[in-house]
């Protein structure tokens, strides 16, 4: 029975759970135009509906994209830690280096950061006057070490002379040093009385070194010039090692060999030095020494850190004269030789 009360009302089927009803209700409309309201207020509010689910989506991925960046943040250290961190590993390795020149051993080791260092220092050391001699004196040691110059290039030292760097491989070096030394003075022992002086003089020298932390090797030629010229080879190695972050401590060995040239010169006695020798009451007879191995030796420094800039520095080294030729010249009184220096270093 249609129980519609209009002709503006009409039939409409009840869909229940996937089945349409017999029941009828009755759906009751305005108008006909009341379908096309409908469906055109439906239109409207589904773009609304779209952008505001567009919005919710780029505000949830910039929220998160925030969040994100905050968390990265916090978990990178300050700069200014990692400023502390570097400044602090570049002085510890800066006290390594001086730990190793004042050695007298390889520095094959690149400056640190690629900057330039400057260290001076006074102390005072002890030491025999001579290769051979029973006799030591105190005297000064003033020390100046400047590495990092020209792109670390150049390096300017008192133990190393002045030298450049001509093959850089980093861990591997050639160059070529220049320094000015050696030298004896008669008077410094009674061995040498009657005997002339033998003058300082200007060296050139070829270097190879290999840096393989915390080992450093070297092998050098040396040449001294002037009237009375010789050759010197050295072989090096050495050992850096820091007990604790404000000492730092190095330990070296080196073996020389001499020509007969450098050999005459600070062992031999010519026949007139001899007599001269002798006429002054220094028994001598002549001697004329051929090349050998000249001397082993092993020296140990310690530089410790004060403050920034000071430090205080110890060096302690023998050396044992082992060749045949320079043992038994009639110049050696002793054969093992010690030094120790005591002192205090500045870097700027």
């Amino acid at each position: 029975m249609n129980n519609c009360l209009t002709k503006d009302e009409a039939l409409a089927s009840v869909t229940h759970r996937g089945r349409v009803s017999m029941h009828r209700r009755c759906a009751s409309f305005v108008n006909g135009a009341d379908l096309r309201q409908t469906a055109l207020r439906r239109d409207r509010r589904a773009p609304s509906c779209a952008a505001r689910l567009s919005s919710a989506f780029i505000l949830t991925i910039g929220l998160h994209s925030i969040s994100m960046a905050q968390q990265s943040d916090s978990a990178r250290p300050p700069d200014s830690q990692v400023d502390e961190v570097e400044v602090t590993s570049r002085k510890q390795s800066a006290l390594d280096a001086e730990a190793i020149s004042l050695s007298d051993t390889p520095d094959a080791e690149p400056s640190v950061g690629g900057k330039t260092s400057v260290v001076v220092g006074l102390a005072a050391r002890d030491a025999p006057v001579y290769e051979g001699s029973k006799k030591s004196k105190v005297s000064p040691f003033p020390y100046i070490d400047i590495h990092g110059l020209f792109h670390d290039r150049v390096f300017i030292s008192d133990i190393r002379g002045f030298g450049i760097n001509i093959v850089d491989q980093g861990a591997f070096r050639t160059g070529m040093a220049f320094n000015y030394g050696g030298g004896r003075t008669s008077s410094d022992s009674p061995r040498l009385r009657g005997l002339p002086d033998i003058s300082a003089a200007a060296a050139v020298a070829g270097f190879m070194t290999y840096w393989l932390k915390p080992f450093a090797f070297e092998l050098k030629v040396q040449r001294e010039l002037g009237s009375q010229p010789g050759t010197e080879v050295q072989l090096g190695a050495s050992l850096g090692m820091a007990p604790t972050p404000r000492w730092h401590v190095s330990v070296g060995t080196q073996l020389n060999w001499h020509d007969s040239k450098f050999n005459q010169k600070y062992f031999g006695v010519t026949a007139a030095e001899a007599a001269q020798a002798t006429a002054s009451g220094n028994l001598l007879t002549a001697y004329e020494p051929k090349s050998s191995l000249g001397t082993v030796g092993m020296t140990a420094t310690s530089v410790y850190a004060m403050t920034e800039h000071w430090g205080l520095v110890t060096r302690f080294g023998f050396r044992d004269l082992i060749g045949s030729a320079v043992k038994d010249s009639p110049l050696t009184e002793r054969t093992f030789g010690v030094d120790f220096a005591i002192g205090a270093i500045y870097k700027f």
